[in-house]
């Protein structure tokens, strides 16, 4: 079983070395411009195997698309030989594997991989083979999750000010950006920016009033918040939560011991008129 598994890993590298002994100089070239892939789950990727060949030759081009793994065999994809079109060879990937070019033959054997998910994460391998020349590419594809959108909050305390921003979903690392995107544009020269958790700590002035944008970032997507710092009030109107909910509780309070006192000193108004009433009748029936 282990040498059947090492023949079909190994078997188009044995058949490259033997090519190029025969034919040393007309090799068919496949482009190697890239091997590493990355992309954000549901999307689609094109898996690129573009090539040339020098030699006119009448025989078919064969294009072969396989996962290859060094602890299961290899598993065709999707194959191209003879001038016939044989898709759908792998049942989890079925439907969602097309070739680019309506003709593989023509130099571009590139294909698309639709709604990507984890389980496509592999190794690829692309052979092109056009009797005596043949060729391969292996391309390794990581699926990651792409940032949510991030929410962007505000802590005040007396003079100071952090801008929050916070991405509740995608794959590691993550990168925030704090932008101004009004005014004169220009950060606060004395801020800390933490990159890796997003806040954003500055001493507040009317300077640094104005809108602000966070973008968080990772290798196979954007998203961005913004939020706007109100300078229109009077500074005194920035305090932090906790003072202004002790003003407004004591606001609370007087109101309504006001409102108290006044019904109280109507009630006893009208039960003295109209115990009054009652003894001036009591006088007349007597």
């Amino acid at each position: 079983m282990y040498m059947v598994m090492m023949w079909h890993l190994l078997w188009p590298s044995v058949l490259l070395g033997v090519f190029f002994n025969i034919c040393p100089t007309c090799p068919l070239e496949i482009q190697k411009e890239r091997n590493h892939y990355y992309v954000a789950r549901g999307s689609s990727v094109q898996l690129p195997c573009a090539y040339t060949h020098t030699v006119d030759s009448q025989q078919y081009t064969e294009v072969f698309w396989s996962i290859v793994s060094a602890d299961q065999e290899e598993q065709p994809i999707i194959w191209f030989t003879g001038g016939r079109l044989y898709s759908d060879l792998y049942k989890p990937m079925e439907g969602r594997v097309h070739f680019t070019s309506a003709d593989p033959q023509n130099g571009d054997a590139s294909i698309i991989i639709k709604d990507v998910r984890p389980s496509d994460m592999e190794m690829y391998r692309c052979l092109v083979k056009k009797l005596p020349e043949l060729d391969q590419k292996i391309l390794d594809l990581t699926i990651m999750e792409a940032p949510s959108q991030p929410l962007c909050s505000v802590d005040e305390e007396d003079n100071s000010m952090t801008l929050k921003c916070s991405s509740l979903q995608g794959t590691p690392p993550l990168h925030y950006i704090w932008s101004k995107t009004s005014g004169n544009k220009v950060l606060p020269t004395q801020a800390i920016v933490d990159p890796t958790g997003g806040t954003f700590h500055f001493n507040f002035t009317e300077r640094e009033c104005g809108s602000y944008r966070c973008t968080v970032e990772s290798m196979v997507g954007t998203k961005h918040c913004d939020l706007h710092l109100d300078c229109s009030l009077p500074q005194a109107n920035y305090v932090s939560s906790p003072q202004l909910l002790t003003t407004t509780a004591v606001a609370a309070i007087v109101v309504t011991i006001t409102i108290f006192f006044i019904v109280t000193v109507v009630l006893a108004v009208f039960r003295y008129r109209k115990r009054k009433d009652q003894s001036q009748e009591i006088e007349i029936e007597k």
